[in-house]
């Protein structure tokens, strides 16, 4: 396709140029008008384009002398040269200035808060418990602000001289330079969707380099999806949302679905994650209200996608008692579609309500509407690609566990769980879903409290000391088996780098062990029961069958040891 494109370029007076740095652009990619179109190659269009290929020299002077000679024989004669440069183009190594080394992981992004984060669970869990030895390198766009922060966490360490990389979307060829610099690479700069995170990730796909970012953003994943198939035939794992928001629901999800096949032979039916937390409670971070500034100014088109069930895919439609499926005909076009479950509605996210089964009081959570969208995604996924979907009828809920019925009047419930896994603790995530409140009158509320955090910026971990988040699951077979799981952990914050790099550990240490060949995947489809094992050897706790107690509802301690 590029080499045809090529060609055109050289008949033609004014070749094609690429356009960038457009927000109108991103604002129209953010609804996805490029999904189901597998052809979607936003580095490769960058990559060759008349405006790069022409600063290769021996190709341009092809290109040049293609618009003197006359003579059919000698035309072909110069085309046929310049297939042979442009095999030499194709590989990118004529603009590399690679130096050979190759980091197990590169982080990308990292001059601000969760760099700083990263910075932090490398220094707290990482570098002291990992159980292989691996290599690591910081990269942003302006590498004074990376080196300050690396010195502000490493410094009077061995890791004080950190290699540190500069790469803009700009400049493909900085980019190039990072991918081969990389087994992994986790992309912490955010918002995703308003940034050109998707050059990155194509350039990832074409060299077979894995990937990881923490967003909690539904259109930058739909963004992304048309490159799923073609990540998968290249080897390349593409994982968004390795994050807290997007993490611990699905992982949770996946253990019990596996379980419950392997112990009875059967799929769930019914799923439900209850989030909680304590202590401390972490207000939303600069990055996460931009993110969600980003995301409510998307326009109509880009809230009413994100305010599908199943944005992500997975749907499964209504059906009557005799197996059929209900239907929708829009009134004046006789359109027909699949009628969603009442069940999996997102009006049940919102309303403060009983669980009567498991006698616990539930209400809105802030990443609700973005973790249903992941597990049915996942679920999707397991079926497509591992022929073992969690539930072919599954309905998952996610909610806010609130006190009993008694305090309910005296905490106000309709705010939803509070403390560590409260909103905002999802560093990078910004809920993804319909619901949450108002950024501009949330804004307002913490400047009025001194808890406003400017875009970079967020709460020091050394206050979120006591502060926890947990995660505690239930699910339900279609013959009524039942079983149950959780996850208790450090604050948000701290939880979604201990998600992000151990998903790259995985990627790098486990991936022969992995069932996928690749593409563009949930942390838990990427790397299953391998990501767990690392978080819970990460210190994270979890308890499979039961729910953990009371007394385990505390931040689990960090290695003894620390950098």
């Amino acid at each position: 396709r590029h080499w045809l494109h090529l060609l055109a370029c050289a008949a033609l007076a004014e070749g094609p140029t690429v356009v960038r740095g457009s927000i109108a652009r991103f604002h129209q990619m953010t609804v996805g008008p490029h999904v189901g179109n597998e052809s979607y190659e936003p580095f490769g269009d960058l990559y060759f384009c008349k405006e790069m290929v022409m600063k290769y020299e021996p190709a341009a002077r092809c290109l040049a002398r293609l618009d003197t000679v006359g003579e059919e024989q000698e035309k072909e004669a110069v085309q046929r040269e310049l297939q042979g440069h442009m095999k030499l183009y194709k590989s990118m190594d004529w603009c590399s200035s690679w130096d050979g080394q190759k980091y197990d992981i590169l982080f990308y992004g990292v001059s601000g808060y969760t760099g700083y984060l990263m910075m932090q669970y490398l220094k707290k869990v990482s570098l002291v418990r990992n159980p292989e030895p691996f290599t690591f390198a910081f990269a942003g766009r302006t590498v004074s602000k990376v080196q300050d922060l690396c010195y502000q966490e490493f410094g009077g360490t061995i890791w004080e001289d950190t290699p540190i990389m500069q790469m803009s979307y700009d400049d493909p060829t900085s980019v190039i330079d990072l991918v081969k610099s990389a087994r992994v690479i986790i992309n912490v700069a955010g918002p995703y969707m308003l940034a050109q995170g998707e050059l990155l990730i194509d350039c990832c796909v074409n060299m077979g380099v894995h990937y990881c970012d923490i967003s909690g953003e539904i259109p930058w994943t739909r963004r992304i999806l048309p490159m799923h198939k073609r990540a998968m035939k290249n080897g390349s794992f593409i994982v968004p949302s390795s994050a807290s928001a997007g993490g611990f629901p699905d992982l949770g999800t996946m253990l019990m679905a596996k379980k419950m096949r392997e112990e009875y032979g059967e799929e769930l039916r019914k799923a439900i994650c209850y989030a909680t937390g304590g202590g401390a409670t972490a207000t939303a971070s600069g990055g996460t209200l931009a993110t969600r500034s980003a995301m409510a100014e998307g326009g109509d088109e880009t809230r009413k996608m994100m305010s599908d069930p199943f944005a992500l895919g997975g749907f499964v439609p209504d059906r009557d008692r005799h197996g059929l499926k209900h239907c929708n005909i829009e009134f004046g076009t006789g359109k027909v579609t699949t009628k969603l479950r009442s069940e999996d509605a997102d009006a049940n996210l919102g309303r403060v309500s009983e669980d009567k089964h498991l006698g616990l009081w539930r209400g809105p959570y802030v990443y609700s509407y973005f973790d249903t969208r992941i597990v049915r995604r996942s679920n999707m996924l397991h079926a497509d690609l591992l022929g073992c979907p969690y539930g072919k009828q599954l309905n998952f809920m996610m909610y806010g566990l609130l006190p009993a019925e008694s305090q309910l009047s005296k905490t106000g419930a309709g705010g939803g769980a509070g403390g560590a896994a409260g909103g905002g603790s999802g560093a990078g995530s910004g809920g993804g879903g319909g619901g949450g409140v108002n950024v501009e009158e949330e804004k307002a509320r913490l400047k009025a409290e001194g808890k406003y955090f400017e875009r970079g910026s967020g709460p020091s971990l050394d206050t979120l000391d006591d502060a926890w988040g947990g995660y505690f699951l239930w699910s339900q077979t279609e013959s009524g088996r039942e079983t149950k799981c959780s996850f208790v952990g450090r604050d948000g914050y701290f939880e979604t780098a201990r998600v992000a790099i151990e998903t790259a550990m995985c990627l790098v240490f486990d991936r022969e062990q992995l069932q996928v060949p690749g593409g563009v995947l949930p942390a838990a489809t990427a790397c299953g029961t391998h990501l767990v094992a690392r978080m819970i050897e990460g210190g994270l706790k979890f308890k499979m069958g039961e729910w953990l107690g009371p007394e385990e509802c505390c931040p689990p301690p960090y290695p003894d040891a620390t950098v």
